[in-house]
């Protein structure tokens, strides 16, 4: 990545960085009262940090440590939706053939 405004080049969010609320989402560790965190949003697990910035890939990862707060931000809500779908590639047990060869 590289180092902007808003973060470095690992994909660490500056402190002062104003970002829309599309472009990150809000953890914290778990077992303690540290105020939020802003974890930078990456799109293409290919180029995320999986440790500084968070994708649909490393997402479970962060889970373990830190509560996660998908409904506080945009970002965090798009995120948890893509969670929640499965890959287009995935084969389901609903029988879809099954109804393609009831109409033949």
């Amino acid at each position: 990545m590289k180092n902007t405004k808003s973060h470095d080049e690992d994909g660490v969010i500056k402190p002062d960085a104003q970002l829309s609320g599309n472009a990150y989402v809000m953890v914290t560790l778990r077992d303690t009262d540290d105020p939020y965190g802003r974890i930078l949003l990456v799109w293409n697990p290919h180029r995320c940090n999986h440790g500084y910035t968070i994708c649909v890939e490393c997402a479970d990862s962060w889970e373990l440590d830190h509560h996660v707060h998908y409904d506080l931000t945009g970002g965090g809500r798009r995120l948890r939706e893509a969670l929640d779908t499965p890959p287009a590639n995935a084969e389901t047990d609903t029988g879809g053939t099954q109804s393609a060869e009831a109409d033949s």
